[in-house]
């Protein structure tokens, strides 16, 4: 990625020319700049390329507990006078809150290592025509998989590469740089007039890690199981979530993990710090120094160095998210958690890699072990559950285990329940943990679920 010079030495530079302006002003600058370039086949036929590059910067500036905030989409010195004046203007204006100040730096934690699992100069490298007869073996593939996969509807492929910096006047001086791949694939398979959609997707920090002959065979694994799918009996039976749609569930439940939610009274979890929120069998971990980790980072958002995190241990709610502002009205320090929506946003608590710790149990034994079930693959509107109450009412499908074998297709399903309750009924957890972005989980079964 081309670049004038290394985002820090902006970051450092810009800093100094406001300390310049006014010596006794609070002051953060973030810079990004940042790269990606995407390929896509529909129909075994190429359907576009992209490239595209972003940068920018921000600035918080804090005085006497009042905080304001602006951004720019340039980073060279001609735009800082504007950036600096947009937000001076609105420190008269701002509520002062004795919370809002600017975090120091910290011990670095960060294992040796971890910031070379996350670039990869071999991105980039190869001119982006070359990844098409890859992705066209991967079609080739999924139409051989099974003969009732009549088309791949699309398969696509992207790449990015981005650094970020902070630097502040509490001390601070971090950067981080990352890459990452990814591959999706969707398939139709059809039978008798009835047809289903598969979908998968995978992404890596390195090209060497990105199995992309993988989504072929999870693709039509997801669509042909469905056709000729009917209702369940409505009744109590176990619900086991494939770990394709696992992550659904731990994004549900990150949200009310973070201190701000908690802090506004919008988190199902506040006052459950130290108490039984789950099964003994659930234990969620937040680990930013994943190697190779989507959200991994030696440091958060405002250059809080990060820290491995039980966030609930063996059923017990253990921590929240953290940042600097949120922590200092629970009176303790970051867990470094900030996070941006990149150079626009402010930073806000909120999880990394969040997953939860695999068992001991294979998948195979964890079905061989279900006499009544539903192994999900699909779950609609998840969005739509309450974050206070955890009252959760969606749409599910995927196939019926009986007996220990997988029967037929569902489809239509309901499932009704609280998310506490169904955490509460975790019995089961099985080893095959699967990432898909920073969130993950293996295959985990839920019992006495009311299923219609």
């Amino acid at each position: 990625m081309a670049r004038a010079e290394p985002p820090i030495d902006t970051a450092s530079r810009a800093l100094e020319w406001v300390r310049r302006r006014d010596p006794g002003l609070g002051a953060e600058v973030f810079v990004f700049q940042g790269m990606s370039r995407s390929v896509e086949l529909r129909e075994g036929r190429l359907e576009t390329t992209q490239e595209a590059g972003e940068e920018g910067m921000s600035l918080r500036l804090l005085r006497d507990g009042r905080m304001a905030f602006a951004f720019s989409g340039e980073t060279s010195p001609r735009s800082w006078p504007a950036l600096y004046e947009m937000a001076r203007a609105q420190l008269p204006m701002a509520e002062p809150d004795p919370c809002r100040v600017l975090p120091g730096p910290g011990p670095h934690r960060a294992p040796k290592g971890l910031a070379s699992s996350l670039f990869d100069p071999a991105l980039f490298a190869v001119p982006l025509q070359e990844r098409v007869p890859g992705l066209r073996e991967v079609h080739d593939r999924a139409m051989s998989a099974d003969p009732r996969v009549g088309k791949v509807l699309r398969i696509g492929y992207e790449e990015s590469e981005g650094e970020m910096a902070v630097a502040s006047t509490a001390g601070v001086r971090t950067s981080e740089r990352g890459t990452s791949c990814s591959v999706g694939l969707s398939v139709l398979a059809g039978s008798g007039g009835d047809l289903q959609v598969g979908t998968a997707y995978r992404t890596a920090r390195l090209a060497k890690e990105l199995d992309i002959g993988r989504v072929a065979g999870e693709a039509v694994s997801r669509a042909v199981p469905l056709l000729g799918s009917r209702k369940l009996p409505t009744r109590r039976r176990a619900v086991l979530f494939d770990p394709w749609v696992a992550g659904e569930v731990l994004e549900l439940l990150a949200g009310p993990m973070s201190a701000e939610a908690v802090q506004r009274g919008k988190s199902l979890l506040k006052g459950k710090l130290g108490r039984r929120v789950a099964s003994e069998k659930v234990t969620f971990v937040d680990d930013p120094q994943l190697p190779g980790g989507a959200a991994s980072a030696r440091f958060d958002d405002e250059g809080v160095p990060t820290r491995y995190k039980r966030m609930v241990d063996r059923g017990i709610l253990k921590d929240y998210f953290f940042d600097s502002y949120t922590a200092r009205r629970d009176g303790r320090e970051s867990n470094g958690c900030a996070g941006r929506a990149g150079f626009k946003g402010l930073p806000g608590a909120t999880f990394s890699n969040f997953y939860l710790e695999p068992g001991a149990l294979s998948r195979d034994k964890l079905l061989a072990g279900t006499r009544d079930g539903l192994l999900v693959f699909e779950v609609m509107g998840m969005h739509t559950a309450d974050p206070i109450s955890g009252e959760i009412s969606v749409g599910v499908s995927g196939v019926a285990v009986r007996d220990g074998e997988v029967a037929h297709g569902v489809r239509g399903a309901l499932l009704s329940g609280d998310l506490l309750g169904l955490l509460d009924r975790v019995d089961a957890v099985a080893d095959d943990l699967v990432f898909y972005g920073s969130l993950a989980a293996p295959t985990f079964r839920v019992a006495d679920v009311v299923i219609a």
